[in-house]
């Protein structure tokens, strides 16, 4: 399996490092900076801090994906797969929209999604006349 160097930055003390739960898993866990329980309502649509900025590979990505566990629950995340470009350089932050017709609450530490990485390939458009 091949492996790349992230480098990251924590941007609250207490974020959490993103974590691959098994040797074989083709995603890392990644959790809110959130220190207080957090409510998400009904249809709501939320941009929250994971209190991180990681800096990618020149040629790679990441992609923000929803978690089983809490797509289970009714917790996805909005745009997925959400990419992050090689030169984003601020927080990663994720977009959680709450499916159910409930409210529910995300714990601190709680892992909410998780972030896939790949290689970027970039197309030439090249125009035709038929």
């Amino acid at each position: 399996m091949d492996k790349i160097g992230v480098k990251f930055k924590k941007l609250a003390a207490w974020a959490a490092v993103p974590e691959y739960e098994t040797r074989g898993a083709a995603g890392c866990d990644i959790c809110l900076a959130n220190q207080e329980e957090i409510v998400l309502y009904p249809n709501e649509v939320r941009s929250l801090s994971t209190g991180l900025a990681i800096m990618i590979p020149a040629g790679y990505e990441g992609q923000i994906r929803s978690r089983a566990g809490m797509a289970g629950k009714g917790i996805i995340v909005a745009n997925a797969p959400a990419t992050i470009d090689g030169d984003h350089s601020g927080d990663i932050k994720v977009l959680l929209l709450n499916v159910t017709d409930k409210p529910i609450k995300i714990l601190p530490g709680q892992k909410v999604a998780q972030m896939v990485f790949g290689p970027v390939v970039q197309a030439v458009f090249i125009e035709e006349e038929s």
